[in-house]
């Protein structure tokens, strides 16, 4: 429960940040800009970013739109809500 519990909180913690990232970025340009998951990720580690959506694609095709569509989102949402849910459910989990 502890671990899960800290990658919620660490997940929150990284949206926190992309969030901050993509503020600051929009202050330099004077437009709005947000980094998608992919563009994050690829920041990160391109390799990994390309070996796992290269391995999607071959492995689950059905899963590929729906990914890709996942990747598109602001980087902050999705670490966001995923480690909201995993805290949440942890927390009702810890309750009953």
């Amino acid at each position: 429960m502890f671990i899960f519990r800290l990658i919620g909180l660490l997940l929150i913690t990284l949206a926190l940040m992309a969030l901050g990232a993509d503020a600051l970025k929009s202050l330099e340009a004077g437009a709005i800009e947000i980094r998608s998951l992919a563009s994050l990720w690829s920041l990160v580690h391109e390799a990994s970013y390309t070996g796992f959506t290269g391995w999607v694609s071959s492995t689950v095709p059905a899963a590929a739109s729906p990914l890709t569509t996942v990747l598109s989102f602001p980087a902050w949402a999705v670490l966001g809500v995923v480690g909201i849910v995993i805290a949440g459910l942890i927390r009702l989990f810890r309750r009953g």
